[in-house]
């Protein structure tokens, strides 16, 4: 039967260094979405015709098998079935680790098995984690509409990471051991398409991170070998953008900016005083407090893609000339719910001030928008 992995394998495989060893090692990983239930996605994994795991199914791995050197097919076989959906062969060499990942979902990417060396997966340096970064999510048939961005929660491109197609591969990098808040997004950011809650890559381990499902039989997700499946937030995108009318408020609104990159949120209240002169207001999600003119979000994050509290901002002074000094200071808080593509709720509590409730409507959007909250 498959092996799973206890936690207490899990970390003695991600904190010891790998040993010395003669012989190969050889990790099987089914990260094929072809069918809507795991039941339905169950396999049996054979090397030169002999079955080694039984079960299979999408999401599971078989860390690290020794086995001696020398070439095997592997044969990936649905469970009732008789003949091999999947087949690949490799040739294993003594000290050396491999991986074989089965993908594709027979939609839009065909099924395939993936066999690579896994080269310099320990870090030189013993403070550093080795992280390699693997593309096995087939959420689109044409190669250019798969590409990806790899990111940290402050919208900042990690090693490069840009245009990552379908199979693509980064290789191991490593980076300074701690805890780390990546995500995959569109190649500009500003569509947030897989959000795994933060996690911690201890010194001296060598982690793969697989972008995995296609969206149409399984979701997206991020498996990271030899760990497991991480915990994701509900990604953000930008249906909520544009600009939105407050109903009891004549020429009152918001014009409201989701982050994705950084889930996160912006933007403009604009309302009339007692003289009816427009006053313009500025929130955003980071809460920061105001540090005199300098405002730096040093904690992205606070937008879900439906909720958001933001800190609510006034701006005085300014002028044309670079001299005239502007004044900022927070003012109050403003809670918004973003209920469907055309209606909003938001709280304003002004300091000092009782909570006063608001509903809006979408004006404007400059992205497409589709209900599926």
């Amino acid at each position: 039967m498959f092996k799973y992995v206890s936690a207490s394998m899990i970390a003695l495989l991600m904190l010891v260094s790998q040993p010395a060893f003669a012989a190969a090692r050889l990790a099987v990983l089914h990260l094929a979405p072809f069918a809507d239930t795991l039941d339905g996605t169950a396999v049996n994994i054979s090397a030169n015709g002999t079955v080694l795991f039984e079960n299979v199914k999408y999401k599971d791995f078989v860390p690290y098998t020794e086995l001696d050197a020398g070439e095997y097919t592997i044969d990936i076989t649905p469970v009732g079935a008789t003949d091999p959906a999947l087949s690949a062969t490799v040739t294993l060499q003594d000290g050396v680790d491999y991986s074989a990942y089965a993908v594709g979902n027979g939609i839009t990417q065909d099924l395939a098995l993936v066999a690579i060396a896994d080269e310099m997966n320990v870090p030189a340096n013993a403070s550093d984690v080795a992280v390699r970064v693997i593309h096995t999510a087939p959420f689109a048939a044409e190669s250019s509409a798969t590409e990806v961005s790899i990111r940290t929660a402050g919208g900042d491109v990690v090693a490069g990471l840009v245009g990552v197609p379908y199979l693509g591969n980064s290789g191991f990098f490593d980076i300074p051991a701690g805890t780390y808040d990546l995500k995959v997004a569109s190649n500009d950011g500003s569509v947030n398409l897989i959000d795994p809650l933060p996690a911690p890559l201890p010194a001296g381990a060598g982690v793969t991170l697989y972008a995995i499902g296609d969206g149409i039989n399984q979701p997206l997700s991020i498996l990271a070998f030899p760990v497991g499946e991480l915990a994701l937030r509900e990604p953000v995108d930008n249906r909520s953008n544009g600009m939105w009318e407050i109903i009891e408020g004549s020429g009152t609104g918001f014009v409201f900016q989701p982050m994705p990159s950084q889930n996160r949120v912006v933007g403009t209240w604009y309302t009339y005083d007692e003289m009816g002169l427009p006053t313009f207001l500025t929130f955003d999600s980071c809460l920061n407090e105001s540090e005199g003119e300098t405002f730096v979000c040093s904690m992205p994050g606070g937008f879900d893609g439906m909720t958001a509290t933001t800190a609510l901002y006034q701006s005085t002074g300014g002028g044309p000339s670079e001299d005239d000094e502007v004044l900022t200071e927070k003012i109050g808080e403003i809670d918004f719910e973003i209920m469907d593509c055309n209606n909003a709720m938001a709280v304003v509590t002004l300091t000092g001030q009782s909570p006063v409730m608001y509903t809006a409507r979408q004006l404007t959007r400059p992205f497409p928008c589709v209900d599926s909250q």
